[in-house]
């Protein structure tokens, strides 16, 4: 009687050391034996035209013979070998070979991208607890870099909050050593991302793309792979980083690597006197999950105080190491160990550290600090307590992950899985950009002529952009990253664009993937759906973009007609501002520069002037210096409208069914603004000692030069920095200092 033995073998593995070959499990599984008959293929990488071959392993036989199959179809090829043609992508190719009446087959899936083999112990049915598995990766032209592939095992968990419920699940995995996975940077922990929500499978590309584009420090980068689960097709997916805190990822401080490192510290240090690995990984977690040694600098463990001094140095501060997510947080997701909720009712969870309210200092420095941001972005001036929005986020990033929604036109932004994280010495910045399942009209449609953040969704009516959006310095600052970055942008949805390459790249794989889970959906009409909506959105968005102006109406800014400001006049490295009131009301005029206030000055008939330093202007060519001014009473208040009836649910932080009223957001203050140039000031450029318009190097080594008697200033005031009317080494100080931020 023949007996037939399966393996599905990826090619990363076929060439065998110590005689392992691919041997059946149930249910389709398989793994890796010792010394067990079988057949495998001896190439690590398949591409058209190239032949793979099927080897024999452990098998001594008189009689063999061969036979192929792709797709299940038979192929005309008797041999131990078959080259593959591009229409035999995305198939599982099969050989089976009969020895001495014995059959033996193995199969591998011949695909244009990576393959990920992936072998559980089990069926995958939790997101939060990990079983046993293995994982392959199989090579294709693009990726042949044995070290950019893996072949071993993992836990692996699932993911995803919505996502989660699908058919097609995502995953988690995390390997035994770091890797670098298809050259995204080494580490254990990574993400299949399903993307079963996107036919196209174009979003998780184009959007990480989007984000190196527009500037973000840190880009979630992903690869398009085709996975085989437990021996069976299951589509393709986006192999990729996951937000966390690592060197290759968000790169900030780590306190929970800290713990490790104190853990194995000590066990370093004990381990002669029987502590065990057990006990070591014991400590780990001990320290982990409870940081109180952050701050007080000792710990217990076996009932022994220990000094953390005596085996780690500790940053002497905590105003760093923290990544946290902004998520109105449901029956789909996980809730994380330590949260709060802001004034404003906005959800903010800690993903590192994990444990941090297991440290008030901690916990509470980050929650201060938010709640210090939210303060002054929902206030009339933007500012609390002193202290401008500005100088607690990163502006650059606050407007860059703006104007990611706004192109993604994402409708979990500022809803699920919006992340933001500080080190020390340094603001917190928006970031990195996740989750892209539900853009491009993929879930919730936003209409392609409307802005992301007019949106009202049931859980959340108002965030912090509602208010950013109203801010004439935020609105300047989105005006010009846009230009900067415009053709980029529109180049995405052009005849033969970005979007275009993709999907003919993409096609096949797709339509597999489709034919797996979708098998309704026509992959061409889907992609000419989203190219549309693309295409339209961003024509609009083009529009809305046309100047300052234009886009602060379009985002529902209303300057009063009570007064505006007047051409400026230049000043000695400085500009006098004028602001014209027609309010009798006005005792003076506040101006903010930049977001930032610049003084206040009294009304007399009518106007008011304020001589504002350079060092509040923005002096490069084409940059905007945004004015905004507004009107104070005798008694030192903004003359404002009157204000409309509180809403019932200010914040809008609701329910599914709860009936939630969007608040009037935008201060009622009277104000106005406008942008200028620096030639439009007729600024003398600080430092510009040279007196070339611009200041760079060449003016700090004329200015070196000049210090050292080698050489003239053309014009020496400029070089004043502290304007006491000499030219020392102090100014060259400050010059170097600006010069390097």
């Amino acid at each position: 009687m023949k007996r037939t033995q399966t393996a599905l073998c990826c090619l990363c593995c076929c060439i065998l050391a110590g005689g392992n070959i691919c041997a059946p499990l149930s249910a389709g599984t398989s793994v890796c034996a010792e010394d067990e008959a079988g057949v495998t293929f001896s190439e690590t990488v398949l591409q058209a035209g190239k032949p793979i071959h099927a080897v024999l392993n452990g098998i001594s036989a008189a009689d063999v013979s061969y036979a192929w199959t792709v797709g299940g179809i038979a192929v005309n090829t008797d041999g131990n070998s078959y080259t593959p043609t591009e229409q035999d992508y995305e198939k599982m190719i099969t050989v089976t070979v009969t020895a001495d009446g014995e059959a033996y087959s193995a199969s591998v899936y011949f695909s244009q991208l990576p393959v990920v083999y992936l072998t559980t112990e089990a069926e995958v049915t939790s997101k939060t607890e990990y079983i046993g598995g293995s994982l392959r990766i199989q090579g294709n032209a693009a990726f042949q870099n044995a070290a950019q592939l893996y072949n071993g095992s993992i836990q692996i968990r699932g993911r995803g909050n919505y996502t989660w419920t699908a058919d097609k699940k995502p995953y988690k995995i995390k390997l035994d050593t770091k890797t670098d996975l298809l050259g995204l940077g080494a580490n254990k922990h990574w993400v299949l991302l399903a993307g079963a929500f996107d036919p196209t499978h174009l979003r998780n590309e184009i959007m990480p793309e989007l984000s190196e584009e527009l500037g973000f420090e840190y880009t979630a980068n992903s690869e398009a792979v085709a996975v085989i689960l437990n021996g069976e097709y299951n589509g393709l997916y986006h192999l990729g980083e996951n937000v966390r805190v690592d060197e290759n990822r968000v790169n900030i401080y780590d306190w929970e690597e800290t713990a490790e490192d104190i853990a194995k510290a000590v066990y370093k240090a004990q381990k002669a006197s029987g502590m065990t690995k057990t006990e070591r990984d014991a400590l780990e977690i001990l320290l982990t999950e409870d940081l109180s040694w952050v701050t007080s600098g000792t710990f217990l463990w076996n009932n022994t105080e220990y000094k953390v001094s005596d085996y780690v140095t500790l940053p002497d501060r905590i105003d760093g190491g923290y990544l946290l997510e902004l998520d109105t947080y449901d029956e789909y997701h996980v809730k994380q160990v330590s949260d709060f909720d802001t004034d404003g009712k906005q959800p903010i969870q800690f993903k590192s550290p994990e444990y941090a309210v297991t440290n008030p200092e901690m916990y509470n420095y980050a929650k201060d600090y938010i709640q210090h941001f939210e303060d002054a972005v929902s206030s009339d001036d933007f500012y609390s307590g002193g202290v401008h929005y500005s100088e607690l986020f990163d502006m650059d990033s606050l407007v860059q992950y703006w104007l990611m929604l706004e192109l993604s036109a994402n409708c979990d932004g500022m809803r699920y899985s919006n992340f933001m994280y500080k080190d020390f010495g340094q603001k917190f910045r928006m970031g990195p950009a996740w989750d892209y399942d539900w853009t491009w009209n993929a879930s919730f449609v936003i209409p392609t002529n409307e802005w992301w953040s007019d949106q009202t969704y049931y859980n959340q009516t108002a965030h912090w952009y509602k208010y950013l959006v109203q801010d004439p310095y935020f609105i300047t600052q989105a005006y010009e990253l846009y230009q900067a970055h415009k053709d980029a942008i529109t180049a995405v949805c052009a005849e033969g664009g970005r979007m275009d390459t993709l999907a003919a790249e993409l096609m096949l794989p797709a339509k597999a993937d489709l034919a797996k889970w979708h098998e309704k959906q026509n992959y061409e009409s889907e992609y000419a759906k989203t190219k549309t909506y693309v295409t339209e959105r961003f024509q609009w968005l083009e529009k809305q973009f046309a100047d300052v102006q234009t886009l602060a109406e379009s985002l529902g800014f209303e300057s009063s007609d009570k007064l505006s400001v007047t051409a400026p006049a230049a000043a000695d490295y400085g500009a006098v501002l004028t602001a014209s009131v027609t309010d009798r009301n006005a005792a003076s005029v506040v101006f903010h520069v930049n977001g930032i206030l610049a003084g206040e000055a009294p009304v007399t008939n009518g106007t008011a002037a304020l001589t504002v330093p350079d060092t509040l202007l923005r002096q490069s060519e084409r940059a905007l210096n945004t004015v905004q001014i507004r009107m104070k009473d005798d008694d030192g208040n903004y003359l404002a409208a009157e204000p409309a009836p509180e809403p019932q649910n200010p914040w809008g932080h609701g329910g599914w069914w709860g009936e939630v009223t969007a608040p009037e957001v935008g201060s009622l203050v009277y104000t106005a603004f406008d942008t200028f140039t620096a030639a439009e000031l007729g600024l003398h450029v600080r430092g510009d000692v040279n007196a070339d318009g611009t200041f760079d190097r060449a003016d700090a080594v004329m200015m070196q030069q000049f210090l050292c008697a080698d050489g003239s200033l053309t014009d020496w005031r400029a070089g004043d920095f502290d304007d006491n009317g000499r030219i020392n080494s102090a100014d060259l100080t400050r010059m170097k200092r600006v010069l390097i931020g």
